[in-house]
């Protein structure tokens, strides 16, 4: 596909080229309605323009641009989030778009950067392997004016945050296996590098040790994966004292183990109950049906979008404020 021109843009509005070049350096005095339909056909085509400029010259109604930073990877949970973020999108005069970052390709800062010169008013991560020193660096590179935002946790925030409740998570799932009366439970845990996962943890962890006959008497590490899903189930029929329930710490690794569980033999929920998180579709599709803890991701877009506009009208600098969104547990035959 050929790259838009401003010719493209003179002959959809009917104006001139110069003034097509006018408007869309901020020079132009021409009438209100010549800049909004100049700018909205720019973003229709695809055609470059620097919204913070534009913004500080001109009084028009805008579509807010902003871009979904992530390193995305084709499966059910990527599918389900940006699904979310889309349908709170709609409505709210935001187009937003996804990118996927490459470390290999540049740095974070480097990428935002470049994308805050090519028509994007602000950008929202989610990278949920990135630490302090990592957010710091960006901060540090991208201009000071673009608003960023990030939805991925981190205990110590650097950027305003917006994430899930991933601590009371982990609570709630232990709670609900107390309340059906699994006092022996086990954990399969996510990636150590994922702040979520550790979050996960803490809480399921913390609910078992605050009762006093509920034992922790299995852990498994795993990776997210559908893989190690399997593979922890193939080491739970190993054991000669086994947990009575076990909480998966992400739906793949629920769906591995119950996959797993099946080829061996192994009766869900009669011999041990399993609960994921993330709460896919795929929960509700397959036999028996998981359980699973509920994230909306459309709730949480919608709140990163209301904080995105607050701090584009004021200042786009960043005091780590951590805006927390509940979960809940969605009850199924897995339990």
């Amino acid at each position: 596909m050929e790259k838009a021109t401003l010719h493209d843009i003179a002959e959809k509005t009917g104006l001139s080229v110069s003034t097509v070049s006018r408007i869309l350096r901020g020079e132009s005095k021409t009438s209100s309605e010549n800049v909004e339909l100049t700018i909205r056909t720019a973003q229709e085509i695809n055609y470059p323009i620097n919204s913070r400029v534009l913004n500080g010259k001109y009084s028009y109604k805008r579509r807010i641009q902003v871009a979904l930073i992530t390193s995305l990877y084709p499966d059910e949970f990527y599918s389900t989030f940006f699904y979310g973020f889309n349908e709170a999108a709609i409505g709210n005069n935001i187009g937003l778009s996804l990118h996927v970052f490459n470390p290999e390709v540049s740095t974070l800062g480097e990428f935002i950067t470049e994308l805050s010169y090519n028509s994007i008013d602000a950008a929202i991560l989610f990278l949920p392997t990135l630490q302090e020193k990592d957010y710091a660096e960006v901060l540090e590179t991208i201009p000071s004016d673009f608003v960023i935002l990030s939805v991925a946790p981190l205990f110590n925030p650097v950027l305003d945050t917006v994430t899930f409740d991933s601590y009371r998570g982990g609570y709630i799932v232990a709670k609900h296996f107390y309340k059906k009366d699994y006092l022996d439970v086990g954990i399969i845990t996510g990636p150590v590098n994922k702040n979520e996962s550790l979050l996960r943890k803490n809480g399921y962890l913390d609910f078992i040790n605050q009762t006093n006959n509920m034992n922790l008497v299995w852990h498994f590490e795993g990776d997210y994966s559908l893989e190690s899903g399997k593979l922890a189930c193939k080491e739970f029929d190993k054991l000669s004292k086994k947990p009575r329930a076990i909480f998966c710490s992400n739906d793949y690794m629920c769906l591995g183990f119950l996959e797993q569980a099946n080829l061996l033999g192994i009766d869900i929920p009669g011999e041990v109950a399993i609960s994921g998180y993330d709460d896919l579709p795929i929960c509700s599709y397959v036999h028996p049906a998981i359980t699973s803890v509920h994230t909306n991701y459309e709730i949480l877009a919608k709140k990163a979008f209301n904080i995105l506009f607050e701090k584009m009208e004021g200042s786009a600098s960043h005091n780590g404020i951590l805006s927390v969104i509940p979960v809940s547990l969605s009850e199924r035959k897995t339990t």
